[in-house]
């Protein structure tokens, strides 16, 4: 079963055509979004540093007071495109993992790691921005970038926790040992994005065994 697509821009389906037609509301939020997709693009093109708020508003085809009605400047989007994209790929990982039952939690590592292999090759500058780029984008990603680590490991953590209460054999791990786990998955998939040109078809599927081999590894049974 593929995962979901990631997404930054609304769903247009079932919506009326021509601006005329949609609420205030929706046009604000189709900016917002326009914005976050744009910087997404332009980092991932020209990486962070080079980034500047007119690229985004070109690439984007808004005006710059558009821009800042919504963001204060190019870290702001950044930061609110990082966090969106997060909180999506843990919600992907987590529903692709629940389809088997808790105590099969060899099954749910893998599904987990395939959903986030899977997401980010259809999404190649969501994964060149979101985990190449980022390390570069400044102190209040990098706190972002942590707290989405902290997310994943309490994930894997959550997986072993309801394992063991369904009678499974499995090892509860400490703090750091899923901490140190989800950064070895970030790192083997950074890896690959940066020797991936970027016009070139992103493949992540051979790091599925390796990942899932290091978060087995985390919750076997000593």
């Amino acid at each position: 079963m593929p995962a979901a697509t990631l997404s930054l821009l609304p769903d247009r389906a079932g919506l009326p055509r021509g601006r005329a037609a949609l609420s205030e509301a929706e046009v604000g939020a189709a900016h917002r979004a326009r914005i976050m997709q744009a910087v997404t693009d332009e980092v991932a093109e020209v990486g962070y540093a080079r980034t500047t708020v007119a690229g985004i508003t070109a690439r984007a085809r808004i005006s710059r007071t558009t821009f800042y009605q919504w963001f204060a400047g190019k870290e702001e989007s950044f930061a609110a495109a990082h966090e969106a994209i997060s909180e999506q790929l843990v919600q992907v990982i987590r529903e692709r993992a629940a389809t088997t039952p808790d105590s099969a939690w060899q099954d749910r590592i893998a599904l987990g790691v395939q959903a986030l292999a899977h997401s980010l090759e259809a999404r190649p500058t969501f994964a060149r921005s979101y985990l190449v780029e980022v390390h570069g984008a400044g102190e209040r990603l990098g706190q972002q970038r942590d707290r989405v680590v902290d997310r994943h490991a309490r994930s894997l953590a959550r997986v072993a926790g309801l394992a063991a209460a369904a009678g499974a054999s499995v090892r509860i791990p400490t703090q750091w040992e899923v901490v140190g786990a989800i950064g070895a998955t970030e790192e083997l998939f950074a890896r690959q994005i940066r020797r991936t040109p970027p016009r070139r078809r992103l493949r992540l599927a051979g790091l599925v065994d390796p990942v899932v081999t290091i978060h087995t590894a985390v919750l076997r049974p000593l």
